[in-house]
């Protein structure tokens, strides 16, 4: 398979014209495993090495923190990268990494663009792109605030099969209108489900109303909810007051914590959900509302009804999609994506400078069990990076304020985390060869059913080997 891909790889380098290498700047493009298979006079020139020297040489002999692995690996291109020519040099090479993919989703190697400017430009350079990322951003920001979500599906990160099945259901979820229960652990996400699953829907345009259930006095509920006449109550506005369900009309509610929801307005939001309308506190008539209801909880309905403390027929028209969102624990193999991204956010909001975490902090948060889930990853990764502002996180990084993995649980529990590891990845190698058998190699249908993309099916068969 890797004499095919390097073939290929050859067979696309040898199709481009001579005069586009030669007017691109610096250009080299590198193999899937990171070895030059091509460089233009520019980059000879710069480097003062010539091509047949480079050829078959990994890119870090040259350049020992080249992002080229990482866009080989994720394939997502990284714009505009400054970094150093070499540790004690002024000259920065300012760089863009872009996949070469073939038709059938196969990684084959990256283009590596690059420019040598002086410090000065480099870092007037990167000022000008980290304005206009940061104007991006706040136009995106603002189109969510018009549209009342902060979050897409690009937001949740990770290659797992858990979390690749988890944006399938959210599609999926998305082309629909029907009601969405949302179950998972404090800490996974499950608000950052409910966002996106708006944001892909036709209701999109619409505004997306959120009430958290367990801060709403009970007193209240009734009238925050359905809203209020004129003069209904004493202390009432004397205009009136729409409740959530008008807020959302054309659009999407979100009851976050649904099992905190009072036992009194559990049969009030199971008639409207059949009926489709509200009528306000002192109305005498009823109003149409058209909504889309997602509603989450960190307790399964399914118990709670069975303990009588939720209506059995709320629970059954609430749980027409049901989508369980997956612990931290069971995507480990996703920690180094969710950690760089983190990182990533967290140096734009709390202006750092953090370049990443070695391996020896990867392969201790793999061994932890999270309870906390994402959310906890965030807050250790946060407090540590207001004690350490520049440079790699290591171990002894996090020494001062909080250091989850094997130092937090016993040996025993940590050598238990890393067997089940072990007999998760033997589980997916095994699903994955099963339906490939079942579908008789056919790729694309062994993707269909194992509910994942035909590229993520295609890195895990590299990464399996199979």
């Amino acid at each position: 398979m890797a004499q095919k891909t390097e073939q290929t790889l050859m067979e696309y380098i040898q199709s481009m014209p001579d005069y586009l290498y030669d007017h691109m700047g610096l250009l080299s493009i590198v193999d899937h495993e990171c070895r030059y298979r091509f460089v233009n006079r520019n980059w000879e020139e710069e480097t003062n090495c010539k091509a047949e020297d480079a050829i078959g040489r990994p890119v870090t002999d040259f350049f020992p923190r080249s992002k080229a692995a990482s866009v080989i690996k994720s394939g997502k291109a990284i714009i505009a990268h400054p970094l150093r020519k070499t540790p004690q040099d002024n000259l920065y090479q300012v760089t863009s990494y872009f996949p070469i993919i073939d038709h059938e989703g196969n990684v084959l190697g990256c283009w590596i663009l690059a420019y040598f400017k002086t410090e000065h430009d480099a870092l007037q350079f990167s000022d000008v792109f980290t304005r206009l990322a940061a104007e991006r951003d706040l136009y995106r920001n603002e189109l969510r605030e018009l549209r009342n979500t902060k979050y897409s599906i690009d937001n949740i990160v990770g290659e797992s099969i858990p979390i690749q099945t988890l944006k399938q259901q959210i599609r999926n979820a998305a082309r629909s209108s029907s009601t969405v229960l949302i179950e998972g652990e404090t800490g996974t996400g499950k608000e950052l489900v409910s966002h996106s699953i708006h944001a892909l829907s036709r209701r999109s345009p619409h505004p997306f109303v959120k009430v958290n259930c367990a801060a709403i006095p009970l007193d209240l509920a009734e009238s925050e909810f359905f809203g209020y006449e004129e003069g209904a109550f004493t202390g009432a506005n004397r205009k009136g007051k729409p409740g959530k369900f008008q807020l959302a009309d054309k659009g999407t509610l979100f009851l976050d914590e649904i099992e905190q929801l009072s036992p009194v307005i559990q049969p009030k939001l199971l008639r409207t959900l059949q009926e489709k309308e509200i009528e306000r506190i002192g109305g005498s008539r009823p109003i149409p509302v058209d909504i889309r209801l997602i509603v989450a909880t960190n307790t399964p309905l399914d118990q709670l009804v069975k303990e009588n403390l939720f209506r059995a027929d709320l629970y059954y028209r609430l749980n027409v999609i049901h989508i369980k969102v997956p612990p931290l624990r069971d995507y480990l193999e996703d920690i180094p994506l969710l950690t760089e991204s983190i990182i990533q956010d967290l140096n734009f909001r709390l202006g750092t400078a953090i370049t990443g975490a070695d391996d020896d902090v990867i392969r201790h948060f793999q061994s932890y069990h999270w309870p906390g889930n994402v959310r906890e990853l965030q807050n250790v990764l946060e407090r540590t990076m207001n004690e350490q502002v520049q440079g790699k996180l290591t171990l002894a990084s996090f020494t001062k304020s909080y250091a989850p993995g094997p130092a937090t649980v016993s040996m025993d529990h940590s050598s238990y985390r890393a067997a089940a590891f072990a007999a998760k990845k033997t589980a997916e190698r095994s699903l994955i060869e099963k339906a490939l058998q079942q579908t008789g190699g056919n790729r694309k249908r062994a993707a269909e059913l194992l509910g994942i993309s035909r590229s993520q099916l295609y890195k895990k068969l590299h990464e399996f080997q199979i």
